[in-house]
């Protein structure tokens, strides 16, 4: 058993994962028993190769394992299975994490037991300086993963409606494992070139509602390697449309809206569509604009996230997991 397993979901990586995996073969450990986890997820590149020979050559525990089913939620799903460390990290193939990374997620689960999702400060790193908006803060920083919480540890207070994000989230592999395997995941997250997203959030709404609390720590520093094509309207475009497909299931998870009916989600996607059309239908008419057809794109998203709560419905999974979790001696907190 390792005290700790950095988890890297990585899709066509081999150009972007060598910084990755040098800045964890930097780290000052300080005692403790680590392990590095390569997820390929449907790779069709050399990322396997890349890593594997990366660890070889710089004495860096490397483990890759193959995840054939493409989506974030299965890698992540399939490195916590893999994994042998009682936490788990995990990092993106575009983060570089500080050298004290491996030592200080240790050092902040175990000091803070009721701990069960935990996430730091990140920074961007622009592969081309000039290529950063002016308006980056405003516009892109959030929804690109970068932000700073201050220079002191901080509980999100309840209630939490954004837990931390997937950027070098961090949790116990026990209550990865109990949502993995009792709760099921919901949200497929990235897949491939597609931006939907969520599924981090996901993962962390239900650590608490098992009973866990979500943390922020500038003890966990990374940054977040920004090339010019994300930098654009866009992009960032694509990425607020990935949102917007997850809203039912996330306001659900995380209080903001309470259980509803079958018989109502129904309704939500057949009036989501509704207006998606009339939306469409005045835009062809010629009295439409780009924003009237970025608000039927948003209304035609929204539809599909209520119609697959509609067809799938896992609330009584979820609660029925989430109280044999609570009531079992097996506690997040213990």
């Amino acid at each position: 058993m390792r005290d700790l397993s950095i988890v890297i979901c990585a899709h066509n990586a081999a150009k972007r994962i060598l910084p990755v995996l040098n800045a964890l073969s930097q780290q000052r450990a300080d005692g403790v028993k680590w392990e590095t986890i390569v997820v390929a997820n449907a790779c069709t590149d050399e990322t396997e190769r890349v890593a594997l020979e990366f660890g070889q050559s710089h004495s860096l525990e490397v483990r890759v394992v193959v995840e054939p089913k493409p989506g974030l939620s299965h890698a992540r799903r399939r490195g916590v299975e893999e994994a042998c460390g009682r936490i788990i990290s995990f990092v993106d193939d575009d983060n570089i994490v500080r050298e004290n990374w491996v030592a200080n997620c240790v050092r902040f689960m175990e000091a803070n037991p009721k701990a069960g999702v935990v996430g730091g400060r990140i920074k961007p790193r622009f592969v081309d300086p000039a290529s950063k908006p002016f308006d980056f803060d405003e516009r892109f920083a959030g929804a690109l993963a970068c932000w700073d919480h201050g220079d002191h540890p901080m509980r999100y207070p309840p209630p939490v409606y954004y837990p931390p994000c997937g950027a070098g989230l961090t949790m116990r592999r026990e209550t990865l494992l109990y949502i993995f395997r009792e709760c099921g995941c919901h949200l497929s997250d990235r897949t491939g070139s597609r931006l939907i997203s969520g599924g981090d959030y996901e993962l962390g709404l239900l650590a608490l509602k098992m009973g866990g609390e979500a943390w922020y720590t500038p003890e966990l520093e990374m940054e977040h390697v920004l090339p010019p094509g994300r930098l654009t309207d866009s992009y960032l475009k694509k990425l607020q449309m990935g949102n917007v497909q997850s809203e039912f299931w996330l306001n659900y998870l995380s209080g903001k809206m309470p259980q509803c009916s079958r018989r109502w989600y129904l309704k939500e996607a057949v009036l989501k569509q509704v207006a998606a059309l009339r939306c469409k239908v005045f835009t062809f008419r010629g009295r439409g604009s780009a924003a009237n057809e970025t608000i039927a794109e948003e209304h035609t998203l929204r539809a599909q996230g209520a119609w697959r709560l509609f067809k799938e419905y896992p609330f009584e999974r979820v609660e029925r997991a989430i109280a044999r979790y609570r009531n079992s001696s097996s506690i997040i907190n213990s």
